[in-house]
């Protein structure tokens, strides 16, 4: 699982900006993924942001992200 993991380092891979993020909060496309501890993400988070702390990440992607190809915007600070 970690070489699927690892995936996301790819050169696929690329940043999104703060204001397209914003753009697209209710784009059905994008899937937003909080990797923040559960309390910081119950404290505050991206509205519609899944929450898969880092340190679940290998276990859960799949069952939480199940299309490979879907688009992920992934994140680890407070939107401000």
């Amino acid at each position: 699982m970690a070489s699927e993991v690892n995936a996301a380092n790819s050169s696929d891979a690329s940043e999104i900006s703060r204001e397209e993020l914003q753009r697209r909060l209710h784009d059905s496309s994008l899937k937003i993924v909080d990797v923040l501890p559960r309390a910081s993400y119950v404290d505050a988070h991206i509205p519609g942001a899944l929450n898969l702390p880092l340190e679940q990440l290998a276990d859960h992607a799949r069952e939480l992200l199940p299309d490979p190809a879907a688009e992920i915007a992934v994140y680890c600070g407070k939107f401000t």
